[in-house]
């Protein structure tokens, strides 16, 4: 990533807006310049956009969570079963691989019609535009057909479109690259180097910590969504109102996300006009094509995450009956640990996952050993929280299986930041949100063929089994497949914002400007 100069400490990314810290000589000079002004403008943008993303994301979430105390009793008196249930979140797995390729893709374009009329030339906004549409689409349709019909149609709009999470996250990442461009050219003009790892560390943190903000509401809202229902929606209605007004607060709050200032417009046409020539099917499928998602670093990922969500699914089919048998749970008891585990993620990913980056991420294979640790907690602890009688003791270990989940997700989201460029970003969170979908159609159905060898033994030794292999594969090749590209990706997109690839500086040369 960027490096600073010797009169410049790292700046304004590793403290998610912070502005720039330079000895008081030098502050007033470095702002003064045309970089010194793009650097503070791109340090707001950063503040601001991760303040109000991160409330229009809770909202939404919100919006869903609302209505969830009263879900079971609505699908019992519509006589949606078990099969009911199981054919139904199938298919949102099946509608949301679609969905998160497609919108990740567009949301990468701000020339585009739709950018360009519902977002005002931001294809990110645009796109999240359409997922609060499509929530609210999805609520009008639910409050007005009372079937099992309309419970279907009800959950189709928001499981293609609703995908404000990982374009958010896209979103982030712009907001991030426009800090560390500014900085390198602040870096440029004082012509001075600084520490290229202290640098990439802090750049690292502070990814961290704007993820995490994201993963922190996501966690509040599922905490106090169900809370605030029962206390103030008495019924399935009341909760549907409810719902509809968070999700006109979270699309006021996209619309005062500011827009970037670097331009990322792709899937327009290329400059030659060659796109008017191919036929339509060449077109999309050009347009869904995202290299960056068949980049090593992304297919390595993609793996990891892949046996984290069939870990997650398969102990999921398992766990519940577990705790029913085990300590009688109910309804309330249900609302309570839910509520523990959205407090504990958020925390995790608002407050723990940018601190334990910042102390235990300072250098690459620091940072694998972080996410080895993580996997160890999250195979171990699962294991131990289904055998242990005690509720206290479930309690003790999921508080370590959350929060090891919490900052691990953070870091793998931050890494995957920087793997692509700006125009593909989007479109690569939407590919792993696809690739984790299928997971969640697999998943399920995999743990209950494992429970018909053996109820207990066979799924959670297969859950067990997958963190394994995802801790294998960081020893074996996360630092050389993830890690070691960041270097040249950060070339690549100084270069990209300069416009100046034939006369960059490459190789050992184009290093040291980092």
């Amino acid at each position: 990533m960027c490096r600073s100069t010797d009169a410049m400490k790292p700046i304004g990314a590793a403290q998610d807006g912070a502005k720039i810290d330079l000895p008081n000589s030098k502050e007033d000079d470095t702002k003064a310049t045309a970089a010194g002004q793009r650097l503070v403008r791109a340090e707001e943008e950063l503040r601001l956009g991760t303040l109000y993303g991160s409330l229009s994301l809770l909202l939404i979430v919100t919006s869903f969570s609302l209505t969830m105390p009263h879900m079971q009793s609505r699908r019992d008196a519509l006589g949606c079963d078990s099969l009911c249930l199981g054919s139904m979140t199938s298919a949102r797995s099946a509608l949301s691989l679609v969905g998160s390729a497609l919108v990740g893709r567009t949301s990468d374009s701000n020339g585009s019609g739709l950018a360009m009329v519902l977002g005002g030339g931001s294809g990110r906004k645009a796109c999240m535009y359409v997922g609060c549409i499509s929530s609210f689409l999805g609520l009008v349709i639910a409050a007005n057909m009372d079937s099992l019909r309309g419970m279907w149609l009800s959950m189709i709009p928001g499981a293609l479109f609703q995908q404000n999470f990982s374009v958010m996250k896209a979103m982030l990442s712009d907001y991030h690259e426009s800090v560390s461009l500014a900085t390198v050219d602040v870096a440029s003009e004082a012509g001075r180097e600084g520490s290229k790892s202290k640098e990439s560390a802090k750049l690292a943190s502070a990814r961290a910590g704007s993820v995490g903000k994201l993963g922190m509401a996501a966690g509040i809202a599922f905490m106090v969504g169900p809370l605030a229902s029962s206390v103030i929606a008495k019924t399935y209605d009341d909760a549907v109102r409810l719902s509809a007004f968070a999700i006109l607060l979270s699309a006021i709050l996209i619309w005062k996300l500011p827009q970037p200032h670097h331009k990322n417009v792709v899937a327009k046409g290329d400059r030659n006009g060659k796109d008017e020539q191919k036929t339509f099917t060449r077109v999309i499928m050009s347009f869904l094509d995202v290299k960056a998602a068949r980049s090593p670093a992304a297919v390595f990922i993609m793996s990891m995450r892949v046996c984290m969500a069939l870990a997650f699914h398969i102990f999921h089919t398992i766990w519940t009956v577990s705790l029913k048998k085990r300590f009688d749970f109910g309804p309330s008891d249900h609302g309570k640990f839910m509520s523990f585990i959205g407090l504990t993620y958020a925390l995790s990913q608002g407050l723990v996952a940018k601190k334990v980056v910042g102390l235990f991420g300072q250098t690459a294979r620091d940072r694998v050993r972080l996410i080895q640790l993580c996997c160890l907690f999250l195979g171990a602890g699962r294991y131990f929280a289904f055998h242990t009688t005690s509720l206290a003791s479930v309690y003790v270990m999921f508080a370590f299986v959350i929060s090891s989940l919490g900052v691990l997700n953070t870091v793998l989201t931050a890494d995957v930041s920087v793997i692509a460029p700006s125009g593909e970003v989007g479109g690569l969170f939407g590919v792993l949100e696809a690739v984790e979908s299928i997971a969640g159609m697999i998943g399920p159905m995999l743990g209950g063929a494992l429970a018909l060898v053996d109820p207990v033994s066979a799924p959670l030794l297969a859950v067990v089994g997958f963190y394994l292999i995802v801790f294998a594969l960081t020893t074996l090749g996360y630092e050389r497949y993830v890690l070691s590209g960041h270097a040249g990706d950060g070339v690549k997109k100084q270069q990209d914002r300069l416009g100046k690839d034939d006369d960059a500086p490459t190789g050992e040369a184009a290093k040291k400007q980092i």
